[in-house]
């Protein structure tokens, strides 16, 4: 791991070598969660990453990102407009999203945008579908063998693992079924049956942590970590996630959350400084904190709360 300074602008090449370092590579299909400012400083802002990440997968590859949309969570009648809603989760997955060849789902709240070979599957999944179905995204993206990057971010803020406790059928999380609307990409409007994935309450002393099955994958070996720029970057297998997701989870329903008896809010990781983000609202206005993960916590600079 590199030590940049504060005013040091990070290129292209360097990001290309820092996810190789992670075990990324060339026709992959990757799917990342990612927190543009705990990377420092990049020459070409948020393009840059994305270009890093395109060199890397090469043709053959394919770049996913969440495109989440929670603004509509908000609405009393919502139109679900794939063309024009903006991404809610950073300036990255904005950057895929608003890219010409890039191709985007249609979904209530858990959108992707896809660059590369299998882009076309990936964007194409039928939008009644739950989100976390077999036939949904996610269930593409599992058969695709696809990895998941965390740049910048714990596990907290890895969607997967709400795919791997809709694969368990934990008890805690049930589906809604919805009515909504659909902008066509010529204008029309048409009604949609949406099924979306949401929690009961959690009840009880436990909190969800989502670093508690990463921090097993990675003394499994089964992680790649390194870092880009002061980001830390995880790197790993959706199916290895699912696999033992699956496997602790047939005597442990809660091995999605924190373990009986803990106090601690979240598991700590090996390596990194895990940061908790001020309050940020999202598009339905709810207050929430993210879990960055930083090399020096110092060199981050934090959003104003003001």
């Amino acid at each position: 791991m590199t030590d940049r300074s504060n005013t040091a602008e990070l290129t292209s090449n360097e990001i290309v070598d820092a996810l190789t370092s992670t075990g990324l590579a060339a026709g992959n299909v990757v799917l990342v969660h990612s927190a543009m400012r705990t990377l420092g400083r990049v020459q070409g802002g948020a393009g840059t990453v994305v270009d890093a990440l395109l060199k890397i997968l090469g043709e053959k590859g394919t770049l996913v990102v969440p495109t989440f949309t929670f603004a509509h969570e908000a609405e009393s009648d919502p139109v679900i407009d794939p063309t024009v809603d903006r991404s809610e989760m950073g300036a990255i997955t904005e950057q895929v999203r608003s890219r010409p060849n890039a191709l985007r789902s249609t979904a209530y709240r858990h959108s992707f945008a896809a660059i590369g070979r299998w882009a076309e599957v990936l964007s194409g999944v039928d939008p009644a579908l739950a989100a976390y179905d077999m036939r949904s995204s996610f269930g593409v993206m599992l058969g695709l063998n696809t990895q998941v990057l965390l740049l910048g971010v714990t596990y907290s803020s890895s969607t997967s693992h709400h795919f791997a406790e809709w694969m368990c059928n934990v008890p805690y999380r049930h589906t809604i079924d919805l009515q909504v609307k659909v902008r066509k990409q010529d204008g029309s409007v048409v009604p949609q049956a949406m099924v979306d994935y949401q929690p009961f309450s959690y009840g009880g002393n436990r909190h969800p942590d989502f670093n508690r099955l990463g921090k097993l994958l990675e003394d499994q070996g089964k992680v790649g970590v390194g870092s880009v720029g002061n980001a830390v970057a995880r790197r790993f297998a959706m199916r290895d996630l699912v696999d033992l997701a699956q496997s602790l989870g047939e005597d442990d329903p809660n091995i999605f959350r924190t373990a009986e008896g803990k106090t601690e809010e979240y598991t700590l990781l090996n390596t990194g400084r895990i940061v908790l983000s001020p309050e940020m609202p999202d598009g339905a206005g709810r207050m929430n904190r993210y879990q960055w993960c930083v090399l020096d916590e110092s060199k981050l600079g934090l959003p104003s709360t003001d």
